[in-house]
């Protein structure tokens, strides 16, 4: 695959991915409020589900393309994650001496990211192992 190709690939699915990001954080912020960046936590814990899924779909089973691997692994779900919003939003409360929101903020973004990444994993690995029986 050539450069443009890879660059073209990873953009498609950087385009999706912020795009879902932006809209989960507008819906957050109108139907959750502002007790916390819901949209942040909502984004990275679902890119991370879906990052989870597809390690195993891409790099283990070896099921979809280099140009597929670009899309939807580094393109969408590098977009759809954030860990510049996360580092920001959680500055930004402890400026404003909300240190046990900022704590609670950056703990919930990176649990709750881990474990929809290892449940990702362990739901692909189950449905094939389902597939193959």
């Amino acid at each position: 695959m050539n450069t443009l190709a890879s660059i073209a690939s990873i953009g498609v699915g950087a385009t999706v991915g912020a795009s879902c990001r932006y809209y989960i954080g507008v819906l957050s912020l109108q139907y959750l409020g502002k007790a916390l960046p819901y949209g942040t936590l909502i984004s990275n814990v679902v890119g991370s589900f879906i990052a989870g899924i597809l390690v195993v779909v891409i790099l283990e089973k070896l099921l979809l393309s280099e140009t597929y691997r670009l899309m939807l692994l580094v393109g969408l779900t590098g977009s759809l994650t954030t860990m510049s919003t996360l580092s920001f939003e959680s500055l930004e409360m402890l400026s404003g001496g909300n240190y046990g929101q900022a704590l609670l903020n950056i703990l919930l973004n990176i649990g709750l990211s881990l474990l929809a990444a290892g449940l990702g994993v362990m739901l692909a690995k189950y449905g094939f192992n389902l597939a193959q029986s």
